[in-house]
């Protein structure tokens, strides 16, 4: 009998846990801090997959010459104290 009530304490206790570690886990995904960050990393999925779409639509020949694009500038040399 005893044992039967220290169990159904026991469990009590975990659903009460629980529930509180969910409220407080749904708290932050629902924060407005966490909304945003999820809304500005979708906004950049959406324009990756954007700008794939758009590299995969345009022929080769409108493309720069590759070798101009592989070409870079030497860089000034700067003389630091």
């Amino acid at each position: 009998m005893v044992e039967n009530l220290v169990i159904l304490a026991l469990q009590k206790s975990a659903e009460i846990v629980l529930l509180l570690l969910v409220e407080k886990l749904w708290a932050w995904v629902l924060s407005d801090h966490n909304t945003k960050r999820l809304s500005n990393y979708l906004k950049m999925q959406i324009l990756l997959l954007y700008l794939d779409w758009v590299l995969l639509k345009t022929p080769l020949k409108s493309l720069p010459d590759l070798k101009l694009a592989l070409t870079v500038l030497p860089l000034k040399q700067v003389n630091l104290p």
